[in-house]
């Protein structure tokens, strides 16, 4: 059999994963099997944990992938009904991971509490319920938002889900 050689790229063809895509020369834009199937997701909640211990108690395989903005890990499961994905970019704050299902549910808090449960887990590993991209509407000023602790005036509030969330990830407004 005749060996086939294909010529290597052209020098000024940028990488294909290099944003902005579309401007260089390259004719080719490579997006990653997380980037394609993600926006199809249903964000259900955040663990104040990384990825590996879900993975490693389900005996789970963590995948090594990417996306337009970063490297991630991610594990994509069935569990008792529910299809979930558990991911962490890189870039994100270490020890929190973001959960979802796979094929959106009506029943989102059932399986997030189904998750909880198989793998040994209680509430206080859960950063957020939902999804932690929208800001709840009407939310109270906690400890951790005020400029300083006596600006907050319900210190209680600071354990809502919300606080929760924002603490685990420190992010400030």
């Amino acid at each position: 059999m005749t060996e086939i050689e294909v010529p290597g790229p052209e020098s000024d063809w940028q990488p294909a994963t290099q944003p902005p895509y579309y401007t260089g020369k390259n004719p080719a834009y490579q997006y990653s099997v997380w980037e394609h199937s993600a926006p199809l997701f249903q964000m259900i909640g955040v663990l104040a944990l990384p990825v590996q211990p879900v993975a490693q108690r389900l005996r789970l395989h963590v995948e090594r992938s990417w996306d337009g903005l970063d490297e991630l890990d991610v594990v994509l499961f069935r569990l008792k009904g529910f299809s979930f994905a558990i991911s962490k970019h890189d870039g994100n704050p270490v020890g929190v991971s973001y959960v979802w299902l796979t094929e959106p549910h009506e029943h989102a808090d059932k399986a997030l509490d189904t998750l909880l449960e198989v793998v040994g887990i209680g509430e206080d590993a859960v950063a957020f319920r939902g999804d932690a991209h929208e800001d709840p509407a009407g939310r109270t000023a906690t400890a951790h938002d005020a400029d300083s602790p006596d600006e907050a005036t319900d210190v209680t509030l600071s354990t809502s889900p919300w606080a929760r969330f924002r603490r685990a990830i420190g992010r400030t407004q």
